[in-house]
């Protein structure tokens, strides 16, 4: 099984009208908490797109942060190179997540369907 880090386009799949219609709101759905905003609003296809990279973005970010407070929980205690360690973790954690999300924002501002990297494939959550 083959892996795409890149993220597949889906951009073809979608209306002009529809990706007209709901490009602003769908831009809000990268913000983490904010994914369900597309479905309240639009509920169509694109939306529903857009809403579940957010939503993957969500869990991911989630995950991201809980494996970053157990390594700080496990060599945190270490003084000064734990503390290091932990913060250089905590801080790509934060630049991998806001890249992913300004990542997203950016794409679906220009009008393109595009899963997120790593991630964007993983499941279809919301159908």
């Amino acid at each position: 099984m083959s892996y795409n880090f890149q993220g597949t386009d889906h951009s073809n799949e979608f209306g002009t009208q529809d990706i007209a219609d709901n490009k602003v709101i769908c831009i809000l759905a990268y913000i983490p908490i904010l994914f369900w905003l597309p479905l309240v609003t639009g509920n169509t296809s694109y939306c529903r797109f857009h809403a579940n990279q957010g939503l993957l973005l969500l869990l991911t970010s989630i995950a991201l942060s809980i494996a970053s407070k157990v390594v700080n929980i496990v060599i945190g205690w270490i003084p000064i190179v734990g503390w290091i360690i932990s913060g250089l973790i905590a801080l790509i954690v934060s630049v991998v997540v806001l890249v992913l999300m300004i990542y997203g924002m950016v794409l679906t501002g220009q009008g393109r369907s595009k899963e997120l990297p790593g991630i964007g494939s993983i499941a279809r959550l919301i159908k």
